[in-house]
């Protein structure tokens, strides 16, 4: 019985972690740009925005359905890393849609996301783009 009183306790500072409301916030100002940005250039398409949805969706209950399990195993601080993690990766994502839509942002860093975009364009073969859309079921507003 304590390692359900101490998991259900593990939830609630899992999900109160300053770590996890700073990914909650960035997932939300990702979603908040990625649309913006999509209503700004014109070009929507359903299936990358509902994709988009989804991974954030997931992004955000994956951690804090497991944060209880790991923290009982003792391994809190190591949860707490991995959504730091994500965190950062959502910033990443808040950037690269600040930067497309033309917001203010230092040029030496722009550059530097630029080049690493086009660095990862070559070795994937593929990466979001604002280029033209390919498919004729892409929607556009």
């Amino acid at each position: 019985m304590d390692v359900l009183q101490h998991m259900a306790q593990s939830f609630d500072k899992g999900w109160t972690s300053h770590y996890y409301m700073l990914l909650v916030g960035l997932v939300f100002a990702d979603l908040f740009l990625g649309f913006s940005r999509a209503i700004s250039l014109k070009k929507f398409n359903s299936t990358i925005g509902l994709a988009g949805i989804t991974k954030h969706v997931t992004v955000l209950v994956v951690p804090m359905l497991l944060y209880p399990f790991v923290d009982v195993m003792g391994y809190g601080s190591v949860a707490d890393g991995i959504i730091a993690f994500l965190a950062l990766s959502e910033g990443g994502s808040v950037l690269e849609n600040w930067i497309a839509m033309g917001l203010p942002f230092k040029e030496e860093w722009r550059r530097f996301f630029d080049e690493k975009k086009l660095e990862q364009k070559e070795r994937v073969g593929t990466v979001h783009t604002d280029e033209e859309l390919p498919h004729e079921n892409d929607k556009r507003l």
